[in-house]
């Protein structure tokens, strides 16, 4: 019998190929445990009697401003991570594409290793 994984196995699944592919948007899984970046390609590998979930990128809290689905500026993002004061503070912060938040991500994980050294 062919393996079946949770639902929350390919969420975990999905956001890892999030972590790989960043400008992706959607993930697609197989009940198997295949993810696809395209859906024609989850659909064939399940076949007719086969599932196919649908995974969006999960936005973090911290880059939605107030004003509804616009991202916060980067700005207000760094000065959040500036405040961080654990690693696991930072994960929300990880899924954020841009190039001056990743660069702010980067230098306070480091921060934060060599203080806890």
């Amino acid at each position: 019998m062919k393996k079946v994984l949770t639902e929350d196995q390919l969420k975990e699944k999905a956001n890892e190929v999030f972590k790989q592919y960043p400008k992706a948007k959607q993930a697609f899984a197989t009940v198997d445990g295949n993810v696809f970046l395209e859906k024609n390609r989850a659909e064939i590998h399940a076949g007719k009697q086969g599932t196919v979930l649908t995974y969006d990128r999960p936005v973090p809290e911290a880059s939605e401003s107030a004003l509804g689905n616009k991202p916060a500026k980067a700005d207000d993002v760094i000065k959040a991570i500036s405040e961080v004061q654990t690693i696991e503070e930072l994960e929300p912060f990880k899924a954020d594409i841009r190039k001056s938040v990743i660069k702010a991500v980067e230098e306070k994980t480091a921060a934060l290793l060599a203080a806890n050294a």
